[in-house]
């Protein structure tokens, strides 16, 4: 049997490239695939769920250092910790944007980027409070003997970061 270590290793640096494949994808699935058109909304949509999945790969990236290295805490939490009220006001920012694209334009100058939205905002969640990924059969035997979502690893790594801060003279 594989020992969990190097395969963790593995699924943290999958994860992380994920996170950036799927900047690339989903950018060519709604511009070149879908030819929707570059307006405010879509553009807005497109950064915000970019920016959220660029921060993911970067938290699973310093999680493997954290792993590496057998330290107590990911490097740079900090950032991360400063980085989750960035991300909020940028949702807020981004829904005013797209909601003023709406009023009297067609629909496929502002629907692709109310959706690219929706998954902006479901990475927030994801990473800064409740875990909705389940992509493992240990996350969904969990969620099935819980019934409940739990928090996710940035968050708890925030929280521990923010806890040890405290405590530190």
């Amino acid at each position: 049997m594989t020992s969990p270590r190097p395969v963790l290793m593995v699924r943290l640096r999958t994860l992380a490239t994920l996170e950036l494949v799927n900047i690339i994808w989903i950018g060519w699935a709604v511009f070149m695939a879908l030819d929707a058109p570059m307006s405010a909304a879509n553009t807005v949509g497109y950064a915000l769920v970019a920016g959220h999945l660029f921060i993911g790969a970067g938290y699973w990236v310093v999680k493997r250092r954290q792993l590496r290295a057998g330290s107590r805490r990911p490097p740079m939490i900090g950032v991360f910790r400063r980085l989750e009220p960035v991300c909020a006001v940028g949702l807020t920012a981004g829904l005013v944007v797209i909601a003023a694209a709406v009023m009297g334009r067609p629909a496929g100058t502002w629907i692709p980027g109310l959706v690219l939205y929706g998954l902006a905002l479901a990475e927030y969640i994801n990473y800064f409070h409740w875990q909705l990924m389940h992509d493992t059969r240990a996350d969904w035997r969990r969620l099935l003997r819980t019934r409940r979502l739990r928090r996710p690893h940035l968050y708890e790594d925030i929280r521990v970061g923010r806890r040890t801060r405290e405590l530190s003279p």
